[in-house]
């Protein structure tokens, strides 16, 4: 498979979030389970969905400059389908909480 394509873009920016969201998760499994934070009153500490989703989707900058540094423009392009398309996924869950 050539690195310099647009589904290897396509695959590497559905993946990344993919497991960048799972590691939040047991991240945040962990914070909840331990105490690490500890709040008033009994309260455990969580992040919040959007949030990880949030960081999740911004991870997609990672594999973005690792293909700008290599001159893949291709793929490049290519990471940029599956981040309009999780950015459109996180605005229709989110809308009734982003204010409009």
């Amino acid at each position: 498979m050539n690195r310099d394509s647009i589904l290897f873009g396509i695959l590497t920016g559905f993946a990344v979030p993919f497991v960048f969201y799972a590691i939040l998760l047991i991240i945040n499994d962990f914070v909840y389970d331990m105490d690490i934070i500890p709040l008033p009153r009994g309260q455990k500490f969580q992040f919040s969905e959007k949030l990880l989703m949030t960081i999740a989707i911004c991870a997609n900058i990672i594999p973005f400059q690792f293909f700008r540094k290599r001159y893949m423009d291709t793929a490049m392009r290519g990471v940029m389908f599956p981040t309009l398309a999780y950015v459109g996924y996180w605005i229709y869950k989110h809308y009734d909480q982003l204010g409009f």
